[in-house]
């Protein structure tokens, strides 16, 4: 194969190719054989390596998820799983790249995880989804976990091929608890990622054996933002998504009177209409040993008793039964006592919710699942040189030669916004000398229980659809969130950019997308090098950008510029959330390699 080598004066070009061969070499994490939430994970790359293309290095390790401490018994289970969109990425809070000896940092991604977010939500597709499922723990959409009342699509309602549980087989009735040690039910993940970093995403070969090396520090994030809970079980996501109270008996006539469930009445089971597609057991959301209870689509508020599922049967039924078509029957261990005012099923519109991370969080304080890093391994794609190459370009350096490597990385400028603020001025401390965008996402920064953000309880209100009726954010400090802004302006070398402020009050009142902002983020994403596939997320995941420079090669100058970005929110109700802005700024960054040592230029 021919791969693109770094520029050496002197000596090569950067439009010079070399042949070159190309083997793998496993590289074990440093300090330690398994990681916790917020631990840290060391890794060296030797000099050995020599040369390496960092594009096609990955990292491997896996994960095992554990349900807390309680829910291990079976009388609180849920299944869990993490982020649909970024998978095992979403674990990474930070990443540290530093030269072998860690005399030099080379590039710094502070909130690692939002911005992969930010390129997996907008640099996507079908081929990409896919691909994602396959190495980085992400999960896909599945037609057979569809909604069938017109609820929206969702990547997080797949129980058929989800990679953090077991599919069950058939409709072999369920009666063991969902447990954390059960290899039937939790599953380890292996994952398989490429690093969303300016390194491990330049094609450019990198001369490990001039740098002594590469050490990387890998932050893990904490258990409380990681976690999420299937759609089709929540009552504060899609609710309309969720499996569907059928009657006590499965009776099929027409006013389910046999069947109904009246009001001032217990129940201890019941049956699930096959709306939602609820037409075997692998299908259906919910496990034994988990807590559910009962709610209507025009009240998500409880209207029902609580109790846990005892048993999962599949129920034939046909001509001469009591039951009309074959249906999934569920027991409970307690009665269940309807309290809403009315005999269900009313318009068939009743829906089954899990209880069990609220009603554990509510008695205990916390619902803190936690999860196992393990087997951690670099694999690096090391590239073979033709003969006497290695020779000359060391004859070369010793004459005096430098070797210049550039990448493209980003640097994050935190900054913290009260909800009062209905005026900020974000200012903005850029250093970097070839800058080419920015891109500035307002995410939420309350600190929400684990209960609350596993429920998104109370979390931000992305869409209010008549058929979801209701969708709150599950992605709580992943993602940014537009909470009743109203436009934004920068203003950068003492000009405003662009001339008249963005309008994103339609975004905000979500109603529509905004014009001129979506060509401001086309621009921005572009020149920070994330392909503008889709808009989809633009709701789910809001951010600002600006493009600083326009063009292949175009770059900009930001220092001593006094950037500053003015954001207004509406005067009337005020931004709903305490806002920490990541402002990722993309740059190209250059390593000068020489024979004294080597610098890096911002």
């Amino acid at each position: 194969m021919f791969v693109p080598f770094i520029k050496m004066s002197q000596f090569f070009v950067s439009s010079d190719k070399v042949k070159t061969g190309q083997t793998f070499v496993s590289v074990p994490s440093e300090n330690g054989l398994d990681y916790r939430p917020g631990g840290r994970i060391d890794l060296y790359i030797p000099p050995t390596s020599k040369f390496i293309d960092l594009s096609q290095t990955k990292l491997k390790f896996n994960v095992s998820i554990a349900l807390p401490t309680g829910a291990v018994s079976g009388s609180l289970a849920a299944r869990l799983q993490l982020d649909a969109q970024t998978g095992l990425h979403s674990l990474i809070r930070s990443v540290r790249v530093f030269t072998g000896r860690k005399t030099a940092l080379l590039e710094e991604i502070e909130g690692y995880d939002v911005l992969t977010a930010l390129r997996f939500d907008y640099e996507t597709n079908q081929n990409m989804v896919n691909k994602r499922v396959l190495t980085d723990g992400a999960t896909g959409y599945d037609p057979a976990c569809r909604g069938t009342l017109g609820t929206s699509k969702t990547l997080q309602g797949n129980c058929l091929s989800n990679p953090y549980f077991t599919r069950l087989e058939g409709n072999t009735t369920q009666t063991a608890s969902f447990t954390s040690t059960d290899a039937n039910d939790f599953q380890q993940v292996v994952g398989e990622l490429e690093l969303n970093t300016g390194l491990f995403r330049n094609e450019a070969v990198f001369p490990a054996l001039l740098t002594d090396g590469l050490f990387l520090e890998i932050l893990l994030q904490d258990e409380k933002k990681v976690f999420r809970q299937l759609d089709s079980t929540m009552r504060n996501r899609r609710l309309g998504l969720n499996p569907v109270f059928h009657s006590q008996n499965g009776s099929d006539n027409g006013s389910f009177a046999s069947g109904s469930w009246q009001n001032g009445s217990a129940l201890s089971s019941f049956f699930v209409a096959r709306d939602q597609n609820q037409t075997s057991i692998p299908v259906f959301p919910f496990v034994v040993g988990q807590e559910v209870s009962f709610v209507t689509l025009n009240n998500v508020s409880l209207n029902a008793s609580t109790a846990a599922i005892k048993q999962i049967e599949y129920v034939t039924g046909g001509a001469g039964t009591a039951v009309g078509t074959s249906k999934i029957k569920v027991t409970l261990d307690a009665n269940v006592s309807n309290t809403m005012g009315e005999t269900y099923p009313n318009d068939g519109d009743i829906h089954i919710v899990s209880r069990s991370v609220e009603d554990f969080g509510n008695a205990l304080l916390s619902y803190q699942p936690t999860y196992t890093v393990s087997d951690v391994q670099m694999v690096v794609a090391q590239i073979s040189v033709p003969d006497g190459y290695e020779g000359s370009m060391m004859a070369m350096m010793r004459e005096g030669g430098t070797m210049n490597y550039d990448y493209r990385t980003f640097t994050n400028y935190r900054y913290s916004q009260v909800k009062d603020d209905l005026v900020a001025n974000i200012r903005l401390p850029l250093i970097e000398s070839r800058a080419t965008s920015i891109l500035c996402v307002p995410t939420d920064a309350t600190q929400y229980t684990s209960a609350s953000s596993l429920c998104a309880d109370g979390t931000y209100l992305i869409d209010l659809d008549e058929d979801d009726e209701t969708n709150n954010s599950a992605r709580s400090g992943l993602v940014g969130i537009p909470d009743e802004l109203q436009n934004y302006q920068l203003i950068y070398d003492g000009k405003i950019n662009p001339s008249r402020r963005v309008d994103v009050s339609k975004i905000s009142g979500r109603s529509s997308i905004s014009q001129q902002w979506c060509i401001e983020a086309e621009k921005a994403l572009a020149m920070a090098d994330i392909e503008p596939l889709s808009f989809r997320s633009f709701r789910e995941n809001f951010f600002i950008g600006r493009a600083l420079a326009l063009g292949r090669n175009a770059v900009y100058d930001a220092r001593g510029k006094d950037f500053n970005l003015q954001v207004e929110y509406t005067g009337s109700s005020g931004p709903a959330k305490n806002h920490l802005w990541m402002n990722y700024v993309s740059h190209i960054r250059r390593l000068v390699i020489k024979q004294g040592g080597l610098d890096v230029q911002v």
